[in-house]
């Protein structure tokens, strides 16, 4: 009984500890321009209870802010929700489900995509930052 016990607690730390590390990946600093001049950046930051903290920075023609947001996923896919806008003139904030990705950046074919899943509608080819 004691081995069954032990055996299924490791397997609950070995679960937990791989659900960790699947948006690992995601960490550090993403950016992508979109073709009428906005230029977008993502920074992924360490998790925290479970989510990544993010900031995502939006700056170009008539356009800047800056969001808290936060993030969940797997290897191959990052949904990003929104937060809170911290900087600038974010004015679809009114617009925006808390609890529907603001976006989700995905790798496909060897390339990160940012997928708008509100308010815009363009998707953005994403590169790795330093």
């Amino acid at each position: 009984m004691r081995k069954v016990v032990a055996a299924i607690c490791c397997l609950l730390i070995a679960a937990t500890f791989l659900n960790f590390q699947q948006t690992d990946g995601w960490m550090g600093k993403w950016t992508g321009e979109h073709p009428e001049g906005v230029t977008y950046t993502i920074k992924v930051k360490d998790k925290y209870k479970g989510m990544n903290l993010c900031e995502v920075h939006a700056e170009g023609i008539q356009t800047f802010y800056t969001l808290d947001c936060w993030a969940t996923g797997t290897p191959t896919t990052l949904k990003v929700y929104y937060r809170s806008a911290t900087d600038g003139a974010f004015y679809a904030k009114d617009r925006v489900k808390p609890n529907a990705p603001l976006f989700i950046l995905t790798r496909q074919k060897g390339k990160v995509l940012w997928k708008w899943q509100q308010i815009f509608t363009d998707d953005l080819v994403m590169h790795k930052g330093k």
